[in-house]
């Protein structure tokens, strides 16, 4: 399942991961009492044996001691079992936490350069809103012009240092109340049935949810900067966000960015399941994860389009001022007085920002996994299909 903003999510669970090692935790508890306990019944006979060593040993007495010795060494080899399962654990745990980074860190390094392009996105999207005398906001090349003659080469990234904070906790909200959701979903609906598209989808959906609640404030605070340049700031604009609204100005936009998380991942994730599986790579494909990155960019791009008039709707709402009352009165006004075409404007840099988007997030999270000396799972597919293939020679 690849959920939205998170193309490189890890292998494990951590809450799985954590609850194994709590679980191992107390089952050492347990087997330590119960190793002190025949340690202690042991010392005693052992004690007994040792006042009658002048005597033989009744059998009653050579046997507890003989069963004794048994549960002692099981109950050790028990132990050491355990140690390793929880050193594992661990370790894996470890691990996942350093993918997280590693994605957190692609996600930025990805948003870092395509940034420039972003802001064109948000500027053409709510340009009609910012310049009312103005039909147009103009083309592609036109808004990048204006920046660099109004604002300079630097203002292309005003309002990324925000976008990547909001990189770290999206990311990681999203992966580990999936997995919460996931547990959920299997309890509530499936018991212990397949987990299919169906409950993927409720589980992403509400994981989605999370995290953009969560993280929203973040994103208003990035398109505020982007589309105010009179902001010094991020204290600047929180604060003048608070002086417009109060704390509920922070989550404009809100309802059209839940609205869309579950078409979009629908959507996602039911074309990048078509397209694997009829062109998907196999044993004779020479770079496939390059195909893969392929038909994941051509599955991204396929639901932002159809979801883009929510994204170009949550935009508007986001920024200062009040424009519409709600979701059903935007997409009233926007066809009244724009047309259909008003719901895709910025569409075209936001086509533009998919393929490199998703090289570099795939490069930097390669790079990243090795400098941190984690295996990634691209890693690991790789390896396989060049073991198939030597197998096959």
């Amino acid at each position: 399942m690849v959920l939205r903003g998170s193309k490189t999510k890890p292998e494990d669970s951590l809450f799985e991961l954590r609850q194994d090692i709590d679980g191992f935790n107390e089952e050492l508890l347990k087997e330590n009492d119960q190793l002190k306990s025949s340690n202690a019944e042991l010392k005693i006979l052992v004690e007994q044996m040792l006042e009658k060593k002048n005597k033989p040993a009744g059998p009653d007495l050579s046997t507890a001691v003989q069963i004794l010795l048994d549960r002692v060494e099981n109950l050790e080899g028990s132990l050491k079992t355990l140690e390793k399962k929880k050193s594992d654990s661990q370790e894996r745990f470890k691990k996942t936490l350093k993918q997280l980074a590693c994605g957190g860190l692609a996600g930025a390094s990805a948003r870092s350069v395509v940034a420039p392009i972003d802001r064109v996105k948000i500027l053409m999207q709510t340009g009609f809103l910012l310049k009312p005398g103005q039909k147009e906001t103009g083309s592609i090349l036109t808004v990048a012009r204006n920046i660099l003659e109004k604002e300079g080469v630097r203002q292309f990234w005003r309002g990324n240092g925000v976008n990547c904070v909001r990189v770290f906790p999206y990311a990681a909200t999203q992966f580990v109340s999936y997995e919460k959701y996931k547990g959920l979903v299997r309890r509530k609906i499936t018991g212990a049935g397949d987990f299919g598209m169906k409950e993927r989808l409720i589980a992403g959906s509400l994981a989605g949810a999370t995290a953009a609640s969560l993280t929203h404030p973040l994103d208003v605070m990035r398109v505020r900067l982007a589309t105010q340049t009179e902001l010094k700031g991020w204290g600047d604009c929180i604060k003048t966000i608070l002086i417009e609204n109060g704390p509920k100005g922070f989550y404009k936009g809100y309802v059209p960015t839940v609205i869309s998380l579950a078409p979009f991942i629908a959507i996602n994730f039911s074309t990048f399941d078509y397209l694997k599986t009829n062109y998907g790579p196999d044993e004779n494909t020479n770079s496939p994860i390059i195909r893969i990155l392929a038909l994941g960019g051509i599955a991204g791009l396929t639901a932002q389009t159809i979801c883009y008039p929510l994204d170009t709707i949550r935009r508007r709402m986001q920024i200062k001022g009040t424009h519409y009352t709600s979701v059903p009165n935007a997409v009233s006004t926007i066809l009244s007085k724009e047309g259909a075409r008003g719901f895709y404007k910025g569409i075209g840099p936001n086509a533009l920002k998919v393929v490199p988007n998703n090289g570099i997030r795939f490069l930097a999270y390669t790079y990243l996994t090795k400098w941190m000396g984690v295996e990634s799972k691209y890693d690991k597919k790789l390896a396989a299909l060049k073991k198939k293939k030597m197998q096959q020679q």
